[in-house]
């Protein structure tokens, strides 16, 4: 509860007004619809068992006439005067007779024909009368079944103690007839025991078709959620729509006379048991619980729907009230989200002259200060930082002008070359970019010239061999670039890759239409493991703007974090560096310069 409270104080006003709304006007409709479905319950469920109990009464009177039938069939062959003496007259056919065969032939005759009309004013059965001495009467060829096999059947030995008004129920069982198995799979049989005075015991087996019970469900089930079923006491079932379901059992107690609530197929069912006439079956019926509650419950269920409908629709008008009173807050916080996040031209629009709109105008003013004293603020941070740049390259190093030209001078006292005149060019090159201060950008082809001259000295100095090879497109010769971004990267390299061999720097520049200019020098000296690199890349990246960092033994006291801070001020952002290296085999260090931020001369 208190998180929930916690949370609550944390959402916005305008979900903390909407959530109020919804609790105020849907709590007591849900909390009515609720209260309604419980005390109504158990009037649905006994309405609806009686519903169905109404059904398996029509289905057990269609039953029991199908039984009568039945039972009319067995007690006319067991009592009828007729039917008894066309029975013993096989007794009376002399067996010495020239024509026995005959006369047992045509009374065999006239019994089946007997049977057959039975079945005929009733309704189909399957009909046998079978007797102690093998001799047996059917109304069904014995091409389908020869009826001397019910003796082989694990129940015709209860037939024997049965006494003549008693009837045996055997329940459904896989057909006998060969020619109906697939269009009637299944039987219902009963047995008697048929006794006479001064006559041969017999056995009576009449068999239907299950098929006749499936015809009665399928006229009463209107629904095809709702499930009929003719089973014994213990569930096993005998008739049902589904035919693969004969035989199986439902695990339930289909004795209980009350209604049950049960799960059957994963879904809650309403279970209704009858019983039914002449044996201890039952009628089941399974209807699908929330579809019987429902239909009874229909008029219940729409009147507070509709109720809701109207409630949802006055809901949803507040709702949209609400929201409309609470929009110049919420444009204030998407405005002050948006700040957060640094973008400082966000700003709020609103009409009116109410309080909220007078704290949206307060706002905007607040941010347009705000964004001046930044602006101002980046003005003079950058006139300050190309003071120190100024300052940097102005202030060439003695020792290194000390040096170089007393290297000259001996060189030109003891040789007295060509080659004097060429290093004696390139330091005056050099002298001549430190004093002009008229271009800060200049083409990247210049730029190249410049660390060639460089490059040429430095060899000359500190007797390097190093090689230079330059790789420009014609399209990237043109870029203007500021003037001395690359020397202190060559003189890096030269310094600190030095590996004693022959080391060659390579720069390749190609410009990305519409994109950037990438610059990539490499090097082939010496390199550094894994934590050098880090060390170096935190030291660049992560190095303070304030500081100035200068080396007494460079060209210019310019390093290269003073390089990347340089470059940051002019192209902003999308100006990248990405140093690479591996011990051993050298460093790259690649320069990708925003092609919308260049200057062209």
């Amino acid at each position: 509860m208190k998180f929930l409270w916690k949370r609550l104080k944390q959402m916005s006003l305008r979900a903390r007004l909407i959530i109020s709304v919804n609790l105020c006007i849907l709590f007591p409709w849900v909390s009515t619809y609720i209260v309604s479905n419980h005390f109504t319950k158990d009037v649905l469920e006994q309405r609806a068992a009686k519903q169905s109990e109404d059904d398996l009464r029509m289905i057990e009177l269609g039953i029991k006439n199908i039984f009568d039938d039945i039972m009319y069939t067995s007690n006319y062959i067991q009592f009828d005067t007729d039917m008894n003496q066309l029975l013993k007259s096989h007794e009376l056919i002399d067996p010495n007779s020239s024509n026995v065969k005959q006369e047992i032939a045509l009374n065999y005759l006239h019994i089946s024909n007997e049977l057959s009309g039975i079945t005929d004013l009733l309704m189909p059965l399957y009909i046998t009368i079978l007797y102690k001495n093998d001799l047996y009467y059917t109304n069904y060829s014995q091409i389908d079944f020869n009826p001397l096999q019910f003796r082989e059947k694990p129940w015709f030995d209860k037939l024997e103690h049965l006494s003549f008004y008693e009837t045996f129920w055997l329940g459904a069982h896989p057909t006998y007839i060969e020619s109906e198995k697939d269009t009637n799979p299944f039987l219902i049989t009963i047995g008697r025991r048929i006794q006479r005075a001064n006559s041969l015991n017999s056995y009576l087996i009449i068999s239907l078709k299950e098929n006749e019970i499936k015809k009665l469900f399928s006229q009463f089930q209107s629904d095809k959620g709702v499930k009929f079923y003719l089973t014994n006491k213990s569930g096993e079932i005998y008739s049902s729509l589904n035919t693969n379901e004969v035989g199986t059992t439902l695990q339930y107690d289909v004795t209980n006379n009350d209604y049950q609530i049960v799960d059957f197929e994963k879904e809650k069912h309403l279970l209704v048991s009858y019983p039914v006439s002449y044996s201890n079956w039952r009628l089941v019926s399974l209807v699908p619980y929330k579809d019987t509650i429902g239909s009874i419950n229909m008029v219940t269920r729409t009147t507070i729907l509709i109720q809701g409908g109207f409630l949802v629709l006055f809901l949803l008008g507040l709702i949209m009230l609400v929201r409309e009173f609470t929009k110049p807050i919420t444009r204030l916080h998407h405005v002050t989200k948006a700040i957060k996040q640094g973008d400082l031209t966000a700003r709020i629009h609103l009409s009116g002259s109410n309080d909220v709109a007078q704290l949206g105008h307060s706002f905007n003013h607040m941010l347009d200060t705000i964004e001046d004293m930044i602006e101002q603020i980046k003005i003079q941070e950058e006139a300050k930082r190309n003071a120190e740049l100024e300052m940097l390259q102005a202030q060439i190093n003695p020792h290194f002008l000390f040096n170089v030209l007393n290297a000259i001078r001996l060189k030109i006292k003891m040789e007295g070359n060509a080659g004097s005149a060429s290093l004696i060019y390139s330091l005056s090159a050099l002298l001549r970019m430190t004093i002009n201060r008229n271009n800060a950008f200049i083409p990247l082809e210049e730029e190249l010239t410049i660390v060639k001259h460089y490059v040429d000295l430095m060899n000359f100095r500190h007797q390097h061999d190093v090689e230079l090879e330059v790789d420009v497109s014609d399209a990237s010769s043109g870029f203007q670039v500021p003037r001395f971004f690359l020397q202190p990267i060559i003189e890096n390299a030269i310094i600190h890759g030095s590996n004693n061999r022959k080391e060659t720097i390579k720069i390749i520049a190609s410009e990305q239409i519409d994109t950037y200019l990438q610059l990539v020098i490499t090097d082939n000296g010496k390199g550094m493991d894994k934590l050098a690199l880090e060390g170096l890349r935190k030291k660049i990246f992560q190095h303070n703007s304030h500081d100035t960092v200068k080396s007494s033994k460079s060209f210019n006291g310019i390093g290269v974090q003073n390089v990347y801070q340089r470059m940051k001020l002019i192209y902003g952002d999308e100006f990248q560096l990405r140093i690479d290296s591996v011990y051993g085999e050298g460093t790259t260090i690649t320069f990708q310069i925003p092609v919308n931020k260049r200057w062209l001369g």
